[in-house]
């Protein structure tokens, strides 16, 4: 009988997401209380989930009838920074989740510095080992581990190498987020983005590309003050807005590239006296949940993270299996959610 991540979460009367994190990250920051986890992992036990496990530690020989588990690692930039980000942890929900339903044994977490410090390469060169990469990465490194490891598939980041993707069109996104609020009658438009952890400024980042796009299409200025690096941080994106809000002629409207960095700007307008959407209108990039309890909820493009995740797994076990012959990208859909965080500029009180 296959066992499945809600069985056990039923079972031991805690949420997925407990069940997740206690059997799939004994070493992560997001731990579950002790107690908690060693109940979980007693579930587990008697529904008979770490009969894999343990048979492939103990190089115990499956019958015919039993599946031989597969094993796959994540490797992140920067784990707790990522697990706690509500973007990513959505995303390795996702990820958890499809290998715990594929019986599959999540073996470790890794960050891209300790491969290194370690030299972990050769441990993770293993014929029935998959590896998962997790957001903007390195080329030179993902290009190494690519030559290294038999495979890997990268989530969430823009296809540069011939190796398998799950992402979305950053760029067509946040076009049509932009090319909302020009509809509206917008044409002062501000947008604050995140420069990549690795240097990249931000624009030449593809949600920029895409803002850049959208208003030269329509013939719009780029005020270079309205364009600032919120660094994908919630205080950094208040303090951009706060550069914005002080220009000679603040804008109508502002685009962000998260909706981390949307609450940071709602926060700023809000300290400036100002009202969203009367005085300006925010719109954003990745339907977080916390999106749509905000004051007022936020329009913003819908990312399908979860989903992305677990279609990255499934990806990841038909290569391993030999179901896939050449390198694949797969774009998910992207969806502009509207709420009530704009309006038409005919509506707009002077600022």
């Amino acid at each position: 009988m296959k066992i499945t991540l809600k069985d056990i979460a039923e079972h031991a009367n805690v949420s997925i997401s407990s069940v997740s994190r206690a059997l799939n990250n004994a070493n992560s920051p997001a731990l579950v209380n002790d107690q908690t986890r060693l109940r979980i992992i007693q579930v587990a036990k008697d529904l008979g989930y770490y009969k894999f496990k343990n048979k492939l530690q103990k190089n115990e020989k499956f019958s015919e009838n039993e599946k031989v588990p597969k094993r796959v690692e994540l490797v992140l930039y920067d784990v707790k920074a990522k697990y706690q980000d509500p973007y990513f942890s959505e995303i390795i929900y996702g990820i958890e989740s499809e290998l715990l339903d594929q019986e599959c044994i999540l073996d470790f977490t890794f960050e891209v510095q300790d491969i290194f410090n370690f030299n972990l390469f050769g441990d993770m060169n293993e014929s029935d080992l998959g590896v998962i990469c997790i957001g903007p990465l390195k080329h030179d490194f993902i290009n190494e581990l690519n030559k290294q490891v038999p495979f890997v598939i990268s989530v969430g980041e823009i296809p540069k190498l011939e190796m398998d993707y799950v992402t979305v069109d950053f760029r067509h996104a946040a076009m049509q987020a932009v090319q909302y609020l020009v509809d509206l009658g917008h044409r002062n438009i501000a947008f604050i983005g995140g420069s990549s952890q690795f240097g990249m400024p931000i624009d030449q980042e593809e949600r920029f590309y895409g803002y850049k796009e959208a208003m030269e299409l329509n013939h719009l200025k780029i005020v270079p003050e309205w364009v600032q690096d919120g660094c994908f941080d919630l205080t950094k994106s208040y303090e951009a807005m706060k550069k914005i809000l002080n220009t000679q002629s603040p804008p109508s409207a502002v685009f962000t590239a998260s909706d981390k960095m949307a609450f940071g700007a709602y926060k700023a307008i809000g300290e400036y006296g100002l009202s969203i959407p009367h005085d300006i209108s925010v719109v954003s990039f990745d339907n977080v949940e916390m999106s749509e309890f905000i004051n007022p909820p936020l329009t913003t493009v819908q990312v399908h993270k979860e989903e992305m995740g677990r279609i990255a797994v499934k990806f990841l076990l038909q290569r391993m299996e030999g179901g896939i012959p050449l390198p694949l990208i797969s774009y998910l859909p992207t969806k502009l959610i509207v709420r009530s965080s704009c309006t038409e500029k005919s509506e707009l009180k002077n600022i």
